[in-house]
């Protein structure tokens, strides 16, 4: 059997949490996220039922029950923390007392994203087991996959976190950062654990590649903020009037747009002689357009579902690729054994 290395773990960890975010999308625009309302189970099974007939009769207000409990006990250990704040405005929230009625393909969506969490968790697990080898000769390794690690885990209880809290907005967007995070530091990892010839970059290319990374990672956390001003919109009303309700943070998320595409088109230009990174400047130009041709396409009732999976999955990969290019820019010690 062919050894498993170190970068085969860490690839295949990267690509499952990247994909977190693809599920995550289609868990968002199906409005599949409180499809299951319990935690880890879902309606109280590990496999979700197939019909309603399969549930008790007051099975709705059961889990709601539950889900009380259950985000009583957050507040409190918020509370014990000292984030107070925090734990008052859980309290006083009226979505946690929201029931929610069992629809079998919002069920199965959000069975599907616990799963590939699951899977993601393994791998990552053993990711940080195989990193074990690198503590005392290549140290970054150790130390940003175990980040990456905890990060995931931290992502996990997050979830949990999201399911008790009824989707309230704040800890959906923790949850969303946790998991950038989480592909950063593995990215990292990766760059300080394969042993190559340390590429070189004029220092243009560098600070154009850095300024865009900032800037993405505005938008993004620009985008959470959209999206949970959008949730609270009602659901008529044209799209004028909806903009105007998310004032002034989806203009500014919209002036950012234009400005990560055109630094985008000035990156290509500037670093199009790096042959070896040619097709990522591409792809961040190619989704940078998209970008913009998708982002208002939510704000359409008939387009929105599909908007928001191409969007927010389109988003992280603009981010993750950005990313890997600017930490190629770090000069590191390579190591001579790679597994």
């Amino acid at each position: 059997m062919k050894k498993v290395t170190y970068q085969q773990l860490n690839g295949t960890s990267i690509l499952l949490i990247f994909m977190l975010f693809v599920i995550g999308g289609l868990v968002r625009s199906t409005g599949s996220g409180m499809g299951c309302p319990d935690w880890p189970k879902c309606f109280g099974e590990y496999i979700p039922p197939l019909s309603e007939k399969e549930l008790p009769a007051d099975y709705e207000n059961y889990f709601k029950e539950q889900r009380i409990t259950k985000n009583e006990r957050f507040v409190s250990l918020l509370e014990h923390i000292g984030w107070n704040k925090k734990a008052d405005a859980l309290r006083n929230n009226t979505q946690v007392e929201e029931s929610h009625k069992f629809n079998a393909i919002k069920a199965y969506v959000e069975y599907i994203n616990r799963l590939w969490g699951a899977l993601t968790g393994v791998v990552v697990l053993l990711c940080f087991v195989w990193s074990l080898r690198y503590f005392r000769k290549n140290k970054p390794v150790f130390w940003y996959t175990l980040a990456g690690f905890i990060f995931v885990m931290v992502n996990a209880l997050l979830g949990a976190v999201v399911v008790h809290s009824n989707l309230i907005g704040s800890i959906v967007t923790l949850h969303f950062i946790a998991a950038f995070a989480s592909i950063g530091f593995f990215i990292l990892a990766r760059h300080y654990s394969i042993s190559q010839i340390v590429e070189e970059y004029d220092s243009k290319t560098k600070q154009i590649g850095t300024a865009l990374l900032i800037l993405t990672a505005i938008q993004v956390i620009l985008g959470a903020e959209v999206r949970e001003l959008y949730d609270l919109l009602p659901t008529i009303g044209d799209m004028a009037a909806k903009i105007e309700l998310m004032y002034p943070t989806f203009q500014w998320h919209a002036v950012l747009g234009s400005i990560v595409l055109v630094m985008s088109i000035y990156q290509f230009i500037v670093a199009k002689k790096q042959n070896n990174k040619k097709k990522l400047y591409q792809w961040i130009l190619f989704l940078c357009i998209a970008q913009l041709v998708w982002g208002p396409l939510a704000l359409h009732p008939t387009t929105a579902s599909i908007s928001k999976l191409f969007h927010i999955s389109m988003g992280a990969a603009i981010f993750v690729i950005q990313f890997y290019i600017c930490t190629s820019f770090l000069t590191v010690n390579k190591i001579t054994n790679s597994n």
